[in-house]
Formats: C-alpha cells, structure tokens, sequence
C-alpha cells in the first residue's frame, strides 16, 4: 500500500481517501486468498491500482482496479455494494470487468478441450469491446489487469503461457497501440514474444546484453553533447522551459520484427540505439479576450515551431541519414500519436535515431487515451480519432452477430497494423496494412467505389489490387459506366469495402430475379391474348400473392416465379378466372370440386386430366415430381431432376405445373434396376433366392457379363416407393459379390440426378 499512497500522493484528500477505503475493502474481500505464485492475492489489485495511477487515471479508474475481481471472487461482494460505497461510475467499470472476466475463465478452460471453446473466448472478447463503447476506462483498467498478468505469468502451466501471450500478441497489445498506450504496448510485446519464440527472444536479449556497457556509454556522450547545444541554442530557451533528454534501447519484440520484416542482421538495425527529447513550452501569452480554441490553435503551432527548430539544431551537430526523417507531426498516426524521428550518426560513428516531441505529445505517445484523464483535455486529434474509433467498433457490434466474425473484423478492420495514404487534394486516409485502391475508394465513398474503372498512385497508373504504402498519394478513377467486379473480393482487405461489394451483387441478382419473374408472367398472359396491363396491376397482383404465397408484396410473386417455386399458368388462373374456366378448372374464388387422384396416385395442381408417369425418369413414389401440361395427352410427370423436365422448365415454363404424390392412395410402380458385381458361378441364382425370400417376383430379368468381367443383372420391380426400393437394395448388397444397384429409366439408361443409386 505504501507505494499506492505514495503515486497518489498529488491528489485531493477525498480522492485518496476514497482510494484507501477501496484498497481496505479490496484486501478484506480476499484476505486468505493467494494466486498461484503463492503471493497474497491483494497484491494483484493493487499492482493494477498502481500501473492505473503511473498512467495518471482517475480515481475512479483507480479505485476500479483495487475492487476489479472483488465481485467475482467473493460471494457477500455485490455490485450494488460497490455502487452505493463508491459510486456509480466505479461500479460501472466493475461491471465491466466482472463480465470479461467470467466469460475469459469460462473460455480459457473450455478452449483447451473445443472449438465451443474458442468460441467463447471469442465473446470473451467481443464483450469486452461492447463494454468499452459505453466507458473507455473499462479497456484500460483491463490491459492493466493484463499487464500484470503477463508479469506475473511464469507461475502458470506452459500451455496457458503460451495460450495467454498469443491471446495478449493478437488482441491485447495491439488494443494498447491503437489506444495509443505506448508503454503497456511495448512492455506488452515483449513479455508475450519471451513465451511464444523464446530460442529468438533469449538469443537477441543475450546479444544485447553483451555489448549494454558499450551502448550506454554511447548513449550517455551523445545526450550530454545534445543538452550542450540545446542549451546553448539563442532562441530555443527563450521558448521552453524544460528540457528533458533521455536514452533508451529498442524494444526487443520491435527489433526482431524489424529484422525479419527486411530480412536483416542485429548489426543493420540503425535504431537500436534512441535519444527521446521532450520539450515543455513555456507559457504562452496572448491579448485578452482570446477564445479558448484560438488558444488552443496558437499553442500548438508553437509546439511544431519549438520541435522544428531542435531537429534543426540535431541536424546541425550530427550528419542526419539520407531518407530516414519521419514527420509524425504533420501526418500523425492513427491513434494520435506526433513526435519527428530522425536517424543520425553520431561521433562515435553509431547511427542514433533522435526523436523530438513536446510535452503534450509525449503523454498521448505513452499514456494515449490516459491522457485524457491526466490533462482533462486531449488533442482535439487525439479525441476525434478515438470517437471514430468507437463508432467503428459499434457499428461492427450491430453488423456483425456472430462472435469470431466479430473478432476477426476488428483484428482486420481496426486493431491490425495501418498505413497513412493521401487523396489528390492532401487528405491523410489511414487504411489496415494491405489495402489496395479499391479499398481507398470506398472507403472515400460507397459511389466512388462502385464507379471506380482505374487508380493512380504517387502519379504512375497501377492495378486495382496493388497494395497501398505509406505516404501513398492516391488518385481513383470513375466513370459513370463502372461497375464493381466480383474479382475484387480477391483482394480488397477492409470489411466495408468487401461488405459493399457484395451488398451490390445481391441488389443486382435481386433486380434479376424481379425482372425475371415479372417477364415469365407477362410471357405467359401475352400467350394467351389476355390485357397484360389490366390483370398486372398492383392490387390483382398482391391478391395473387395473398392467395398463393400469404403475403401482399408482388416482389415476392416475381422472385417466387424466377425461382420456380410457382409457374405462371397457376399465377395466370389466379389473376384471370376466365383463364381457369377455359382450362376446366373452377375459379379459385370459390372452393374447388373435389379432386379424385388418378391411378398413379398423382395430383396436379389445378387440373383433373389425366396424368402419366414418363418412362424417361420412370419417376416413383417419394421422388420430387413435377407435371408437363402436353397437348391432347395430359399431363406427363417427371422427376425435378430429370434432363427432359430441367430443358422444358427452360423452353416452355407455361406449360410446367407443380405435381405432388397422394399420400393415402395405395399402390405400386415399376421400375427397372441394374445389379452388379464380379462375375461368379451361382450370383443370378443368389440374386433371385433374396428376392423369393422378400417374397418379390421380377417381371423382367436379363443377365450379361461385360468385357471388364463386372455381371450385370437388369431387373424390373413393382415396388410401392422410394423406401421400398431401399430396402429391396440393402438386401441384395447382402448377397455375396453384389457391389451396387442403380436405378434405370425405361431406355435403360441409369437415372440422372440425385439419386441415381437406389
């Protein structure tokens, strides 16, 4: 506790008196408790107290921490006792946290056994993000709480480290970085890449520590040669009132990524050595009655002046390497974050890589959206990044239901590594790393995306799928004839994009559909000398639809119709009651005459001709049927799926009339099958004594044995359906030397289609 009091020692006495009560009910709650470092388990609460305090949290964020896991962890602890001891905004964290936290558990057991699990560690997270929509200190409280983990995490089995670290390396830390959270992302990284590649981690750490007396002694000279020439600088003390230099080393997870990124040895890495310098402006004065914003405007241009002015001063006492200048501060990065970076070699003849930032620019570098709390004010950057961000992420949660879906837009969409393009007129777009014009496109707009023929990038003319880099200016090309193109869901990376394209080939294939349907209809009444335009208007056409579909949409009719669920002879009697007269049917106002089923045991929709089951398919009871109106023979039926009902559902959809079997209409059908196996002695024989054990009598039965010596044996079967066929074929698999029964149309030829075995 004393180094808790001792951070929040700069604040009010209600505020740290509050945050004393929140430790003191913290360590009543879990008191006996220890972690499985064998440590107190109050420790963790106040380890997570402490990095919220070293990020300048409020004291509700603070006193969150210490209560984080009181909830979850005690059973007498309720949120409504936190709520009334401490207030509403400390509950709400709580809250949040306790949800994570459950859901985390829940999953992190569940993931090691199933993919229910990893499901679960999927919401785990979506919910976190949800929460963190309504109060942002809910995340940050959280990475704390990771953090420490992450500390702390070499008392966990081996599995678990390494399933937490990739957890932490995919979500966590980068979560951190586009917070802008420098300092937890790095620390973050770091311990993540010791248990995911520890060979890499312990070899480049060992590198670096042989030579770390070395490196600080370089470091050290150039810093003191710097503050000598800043101090000494005319201008510059006249405008700021401290000066900070400090040294520092590459992150380790950086520098190995660097090094496999551009395939390069520790040895051409130009910043493994760094100089940061932070520059605290002296007050500004201005005439009085100046508004807060011009305030605001004219501080910050002295900041960028003061920042300028130094790296000209670096420039001028070092040789800076060609093409490693990065201004940050005009193009900031996404999550906010200024400051110009410069590489130089030193005296020593080291390359150095010096960055120069104000003071308000460093917090938004390590602390991002903490800053907030520490200033009480950010960037006005700084906070409109993160209300888009936010908005980014409610918009996922309302597109999206599906949790991993969810996860996986995020990681792509939000969370993944960016690059900063330009449109023609100097707008910064920030875009996920590998996106290609045609993600900038729609991303600029939805109408520029569909009507984008071209792009041009830094003025030289490239293909729609090339990958878009850093300081990129981007230029598309429109006509009002474009059209997207299914092949750029090859290569478009962001969500929006891809999610649009493919809005716009549903709105085309439902326009096709409409247009279809509507035509088929129109077709059909034509054919038959009827007023096209009277009996399609909207009202006859919603009470077809009332009566053959049960809703009032035309729409639906149309698409009913394209897709064959109904033919337009039906929809025709609906509309024309002369039509169904004249083709022997009552009117579909009235209720119809009953229907006797014929022979077959088929009805036809609308018609009491005849009926007469086609031999090309030999169609039998419990196959999906469908009649062909003929001409002065009735109407034939075939199988949906049979080659002559698939070309007349093409050529003459009028004539196609929906069929189905009676289900209480007994009787038996013929049918024609093919028995085959490797020739032996006795295999007719065996086939026919199964089937005087089933009690069936063939009424046909030839027997050939082909060239590959594989018999064929073709019997002809009365059988009273698809379910008695089968298990006419389960017992003659049976037989000795049987491999397979097909099932032949009347030609002799095995039935196309599904189902074309037995």
């Amino acid at each position: 506790m004393k180094e808790l009091r001792r951070l929040t020692a700069d604040r009010p006495v209600a505020e740290r008196t509050g945050i004393e009560r929140a430790y003191e009910f913290a360590r009543q709650a879990h008191a006996g408790v220890r972690r499985r470092s064998g440590e107190p388990y109050i420790t963790h609460p106040v380890a997570v107290a402490v990095i919220l305090a070293g990020l300048g949290m409020d004291t509700d964020s603070l006193m969150a921490g210490l209560l984080h896991d009181t909830v979850e962890d005690v059973e007498h602890v309720t949120f409504e006792a936190i709520e009334e001891q401490f207030g509403p905004d400390v509950r709400r964290i709580v809250e949040g946290e306790t949800k994570v936290s459950k859901l985390s558990k829940q999953g992190s057991q569940a993931a090691e056994v199933s993919d229910a699990g990893r499901d679960l560690q999927a919401e785990n997270l979506r919910q976190m993000l949800v929460a963190m929509t309504d109060d942002i200190r809910i995340i940050v409280v959280k990475l704390a709480d990771r953090l420490h983990n992450m500390r702390t995490l070499g008392a966990m089995k081996p599995e678990k480290q390494v399933r937490i670290a990739r957890e932490t390396m995919e979500v966590f830390a980068p979560l951190a970085h586009r917070l802008g959270i420098g300092q937890i992302k790095w620390e973050l990284e770091d311990l993540s890449f010791q248990y995911l590649y520890p060979t890499e981690y312990e070899f480049l750490r060992g590198r670096l520590r042989t030579k770390q007396e070395e490196r600080q002694a370089l470091i050290d000279r150039a810093v003191t040669q710097l503050n000598e020439a800043l101090i000494d600088d005319l201008e510059l003390p006249e405008w700021v009132l401290d000066i900070d230099i400090a040294g520092r080393s590459k992150h380790l997870w950086s520098i190995h990524t660097k090094m496999q990124r551009e395939g390069k040895g520790l040895e051409q890495i130009f910043d493994l050595l760094a100089i940061r310098v932070i520059l605290t402006p002296r007050d500004l004065v201005v005439p009085p009655g100046t508004d807060e914003k011009r305030r605001e405007r004219a501080e910050e241009t002295r900041e960028k002046r003061i920042c300028y002015h130094t790296v000209s001063i670096v420039h001028s006492i070092w040789t800076p390497l060609p093409g490693r200048f990065k201004d940050y501060i005009a193009v900031p990065k996404p999550n906010g974050y200024q400051s110009l970076h410069t590489t130089v070699i030193s005296q020593s003849g080291q390359p150095i890589e010096v960055q120069i930032r104000s003071r308000r620019m460093h917090e938004v570098a390590e602390y991002g959206i903490a800053a907030h709390w520490m200033y009480k004010q950010g960037s006005q950057l700084a906070q409109k990044d993160r209300e888009n961000w936010i908005a980014q992420l409610r918009e996922l949660q309302n597109e999206i239901n599906d949790a991993s879906d969810y996860m996986d837009a995020v990681k792509s969409d939000i969370l993944s590594q960016r690059v900063r393009v330009f449109t023609p007129k100097g707008l910064a777009i920030s875009l996920p790393l590998g996106s290609t014009p045609v993600d900038f496109a729609y991303h600029i707009h939805s109408r520029i995306g569909e009507t984008t023929v071209g792009a041009r990038v830094n003025g030289s003319i490239v293909p729609l799928s090339h990958r878009l880099g850093n300081g990129d200016m981007v230029e598309i090309v429109t006509s009002k004839n474009g059209h997207p193109s299914k092949d750029w869901l090859n290569f478009t990376v962001t969500r929006s994009a891809r999610t649009k394209i493919r809005h716009h080939f549903r709105t085309q294939e439902r326009t096709e559909a409409l247009k279809k349907g509507h035509d088929m209809l129109e077709r059909h009444l034509r054919k038959r000398q009827l007023a096209v335009r009277q009996l399609m208007r909207t009202k006859l056409l919603e009470e077809a639809a009332q009566k053959l579909l049960g809703t009032r949409n035309p729409d639906d009719l149309y698409f009913a119709l394209s897709a064959g669920k109904i033919m337009p002879a039906t929809v025709g009697r609906v509309l024309s009651p002369s039509l169904a007269r004249e083709q022997g049917v009552p009117s579909p106002r009235k209720a119809p005459a009953p229907r006797a089923p014929d022979t077959g045991g088929v009805y036809v929709e609308g018609f009491t001709t005849t009926t007469k089951l086609s031999n090309c398919c030999s169609p039998i009871r419990g196959d999906q049927i469908m009649g062909y109106l003929t001409r002065g023979r009735g109407v034939s039926v075939h199988r949906i799926d049979c080659p002559n009902m698939i070309r007349l559902l093409k050529d003459e959809p009028e004539r196609c009339v929906a069929a189905s079997w009676d289900a209480e209409t007994p009787g038996s059908t013929l049918v024609d099958v093919d028995v085959t196996g490797p020739d032996r002695s006795g295999l007719l024989a065996d086939v026919l004594g199964v089937l005087s054990a089933e009690k069936r009598s063939p009424l046909k039965v030839e027997a050939r044995v082909g060239v590959d010596k594989v018999a064929h044996i073709l019997l002809r079967l009365a059988v009273t359906g698809n379910a008695d066929l089968a298990s006419v074929r389960t017992a003659l698999l049976r037989v000795d030397g049987v491999t397979d029964m097909v099932r032949l149309g009347r030609d002799g030829r095995a039935r196309s289609g599904s189902g074309a075995k037995a």
